[in-house]
Formats: C-alpha cells, structure tokens, sequence
C-alpha cells in the first residue's frame, strides 16, 4: 500500500503537534519547577507583580503537574486550557500593564500570547504522536 498525500497529511499533523507539545511542556517547566520548588523565590515574585505570595508557589505547582500531564499525553484538553487560564492571568496581571506603565510596545506580551494560542491549539487538536491518550 502507498502512502496517500492524505496519509502524509496526517502523519505531518501529527509530528506537528508533537513537536507543540514539546515546546508548551519545556516553556512551562522550565518556569513552573522554580516557582514549585522556592516557595519564597515565588512569592517575592507575585508580590512584586501586586499579587498575593501564596500564589507564585501554587502557580509553579499547577504548571509542573499540567506540564506533565501534557508530556505524557493525559487530561491533554484540560491540562492545556489550565494553562491558558495562566497566561491569560499573567498577560492581564503583569504584561498589560506593563505595557501601559512604560508607554511602550513590550516583547513579552507578544511571546506569552503566542504561548496561550499554542495551548489552545494543543487543547483543540490533541497531544499528537506518542500519547498515551491522543483525544
């Protein structure tokens, strides 16, 4: 049997989401274990973005443990959209007004937007390849 262009199409899809996955799961490991292991790093994080402490650890807990999640390919659609609902809190919380404070275009807001579509479209099509669950 030869492969089809549909075929290919998939196959393409697939290591695409793959490869998203991979990139959401090591953003938010990279952030997130910090935040879950220094308790007191984090909440002197939060408390300078004028947001209560207690939230810079549990922050880093629920970005680690939906990190995981996703990188073995569970609970994909939730874990993501608990991830969007993050970055959506920290565009609104910290990148909007940073922005209007400094009067000026800031290139983090661009890249943590960028980050909540990439959950989004991981919650919308699925893990991709090498998931134990693919939807």
């Amino acid at each position: 049997m030869t492969p089809t262009s549909t075929d290919s199409n998939l196959s393409m899809q697939q290591f695409a989401l793959l490869l998203l996955r991979l990139v959401v799961v090591s953003i938010f490991l990279y952030h997130g274990f910090p935040k879950a292991i220094n308790w007191a790093m984090a909440g002197e994080k939060f408390i300078g973005f004028g947001l209560p402490g207690f939230l810079g650890p549990i922050t880093g807990i629920v970005e680690v443990i939906a990190s995981v999640l996703i990188l073995i390919g569970i609970q994909n659609f939730w874990a993501n959209w608990v991830l969007v609902a993050i970055m959506a809190g920290e565009i609104a919380t910290v990148q909007f007004p940073k922005a209007f404070s400094e009067g000026a275009y800031i290139a983090g807001l661009e890249r943590d937007l960028m980050i909540l579509v990439a959950c989004a479209v991981s919650a919308a099509f699925g893990p991709g390849a090498f998931a134990l669950k693919q939807r």
